[in-house]
């Protein structure tokens, strides 16, 4: 049997700081009661993150995940968005422009959503998958 870790549980807040020891472990997001911004750690080459929703119901709150500097240290990549409510079940890719969004933001999180990140020691690629009721759920921008 190997070495085992908790996830984390990232608590009910409007501010979450994700550490660089906590890399390879799981981060688990409740059903928030407001906006969180995540503010990722410095990167290092090698660290790895994987974020899911574990709230009971679709969320109503957002998260803003940020890379710490804007336009030096950016996403690269992107996540796939399913429009949970809309008729035809919409599926669209959505992809940060790889050379200054240093900002993901998710739209009201529900059952499936998990993001992956890993740094370069650079900068953060990002893959995963968004599920919202909201038309445009998964949006990059810079800082």
């Amino acid at each position: 049997m190997g070495l085992r870790f908790n996830p984390v549980i990232v608590t009910d807040a409007t501010t979450y700081s994700v550490k660089a020891y906590n890399s390879g472990v799981l981060h688990i997001f409740p059903d928030l009661t407001a906006d969180i911004t995540v503010t990722l750690p410095t990167p290092e080459d090698g660290l790895t993150y994987e974020f899911w929703y574990g709230g009971a119901a679709a969320d109503a709150q957002d998260w803003i995940i940020k890379t710490g500097s804007d336009n030096s240290v950016y996403f690269i990549g992107g996540v796939v968005h399913m429009d949970e409510d809309a008729a035809d079940a919409e599926v669209a890719s959505v992809y940060s422009d790889g050379n200054s969004n240093s900002q993901l933001t998710v739209l009201t999180p529900a059952s499936g959503t998990v993001l992956k990140l890993h740094s370069n020691g650079s900068n953060w690629y990002v893959n995963g998958m968004v599920v919202s009721a909201s038309a445009a759920a998964a949006a990059f921008a810079d800082q």
